[in-house]
């Protein structure tokens, strides 16, 4: 992690009829560092994610992405959206198309790439998450673990300077859950940036260089993850740390 900003957060709000699902977050990230996101079901997590990669629409605020301006005055969507990867918890993958060619379908339509220099940086890709011998299996022969480890190479074949992971484990049997966080830590370990929503709390102790609690629509708590987990200093966190321990 180093000082450069990549994504500068302001006052940013969302708004579905008369609910407030997100009131004034503010949020600065820098070059590799890995934010997890905590807090109860219904918080924001999922809105706040999905606003950074322009799939929920603002109400308010403004989102900087480092040196290339603003959001929507000095870049648009479309182009953020091939620099802001997103992993989403029901993996969407297309069931029709193999796994290489849901691979390669990004990165050849939407940036032109040639499919021989994507391929072959998707087949190391592959290799290093245990699958190269499935690239071309079709997803309905995959299980989850495994539908949601392409779901990252996918991701990954994009180039993007930020990865933003929506509860990517919460639909997987638990013994596929450390197989994909497996390869998010050596992610992390790489210098990826980072935003995770998750409620792997052991996960989130191991990988978070930042730990950000919501509720509510707002960041109560912003601290390291010895600190939160140690000596949470917000009654709600200190609440939500308890209901972990007892489960656990």
């Amino acid at each position: 992690m180093d000082n450069e900003v990549v994504l500068k957060v302001e006052n940013l709000k969302k708004n579905y009829d008369e609910v407030e699902a997100l009131k004034n977050i503010n949020l600065e990230v820098h070059k590799g560092e890995v934010i997890v996101i905590l807090g109860p079901s219904g918080c924001g997590k999922s809105t706040f994610l999905r606003c950074l990669n322009g799939l929920e629409k603002t109400n308010g605020g403004q989102i900087q992405f480092g040196a290339h301006g603003i959001i929507e005055k000095d870049i648009k969507w479309a182009e953020v959206r091939q620099k802001i990867g997103m992993v989403f918890q029901s993996y969407e993958l297309f069931p029709h198309m193999s796994v290489i060619d849901n691979i390669l379908l990004g990165p050849t339509k939407a940036q032109n790439r040639k499919r021989e220099e994507v391929e072959k940086q998707a087949d190391e890709l592959l290799k290093k998450v245990k699958l190269y011998d499935r690239k071309n299996d079709f997803p309905r022969k995959l299980s989850g673990g495994q539908k949601q480890r392409i779901a990252i190479v996918r991701a990954l074949c994009m180039n993007p300077e930020i990865i933003l992971f929506d509860e990517v484990t919460a639909a997987l049997d638990p013994e596929m859950v450390r197989e994909v966080l497996d390869v998010m830590l050596e992610l992390a370990e790489g210098g990826m940036t980072m935003l995770i929503v998750t409620h792997e709390m052991n996960f989130a102790k191991e990988v978070a260089d930042k730990i950000i609690f919501m509720d509510e629509g707002t960041i109560c708590e912003t601290a390291t993850a010895e600190e939160f987990f140690e000596n949470p200093k917000s009654e709600r966190a200190k609440r939500f740390l308890n209901i972990f321990k007892y489960q656990n």
